[in-house]
């Protein structure tokens, strides 16, 4: 066996002789370690266009609208100790007392109060072509939709599939639980 593996990697050799008994296996073996070893060789001038591909993934499509407030309180919602106050444009609230499905570029903001501190802010956004992102019984139209902590930095690592799970249900209400009473705000 050390025969075949001659040339090309002594730690290897080495490794591979004490650690694997290889006996009978040698021609097969010596075509997939040439395979991995070029495999391996060929990671260093791959590494970074996959942290590069990486960063660009990680990035939320979904970014903090730090001008909401500014646009139109349209409910308070109370359930308990838990009160979400929502927030959009007079141009959705516009579209929505027609009936219309909400305009792409609609950005809905919640803040979230747990015992009347700010818990978080939910923001759900509409851009075309963003649902084809999700299977099937995921998709939510063309909505996103984001977690952010009071400090308006993106929570890593929330599950945001919860989200478009449960607004799936409102379908026939462009996928916003709130669209009625965007209604009523006009």
């Amino acid at each position: 066996m050390t025969k075949i593996l001659t040339g090309r990697c002594g730690s290897l050799r080495v490794f591979l002789r004490l650690n694997f008994p290889l006996e009978g296996h040698a021609e097969r073996l010596q075509g997939g370690i040439r395979r991995r070893l070029i495999q391996v060789a060929a990671l260093p001038a791959a590494f970074p266009a996959l942290l590069l591909t990486n960063a660009f993934a990680a990035e939320p499509k979904v970014v903090f609208p730090s001008e909401y407030a500014q646009g139109k309180h349209y409910a308070s919602i109370v359930r308990g100790d838990t009160r979400e106050e929502l927030y959009t444009t007079p141009e959705v609230i516009a579209a929505a007392s027609r009936g219309e499905p909400l305009p792409e570029g609609t950005v809905i903001t919640m803040e979230d109060y747990r015992n009347n501190q700010l818990y978080r802010y939910v923001v759900m956004e509409k851009r075309k072509g963003w649902g084809q992102a999700h299977p099937a019984e995921l998709r939510t139209g063309d909505w996103e939709f984001q977690w952010f902590n009071p400090d308006r930095s993106v929570r890593p690592g929330e599950n945001l599939d919860r989200c478009r799970a449960c607004h799936t249900s409102q379908a026939g209400n462009d996928y916003v639980f709130s669209y009625d009473r965007m209604k009523e705000a006009n």
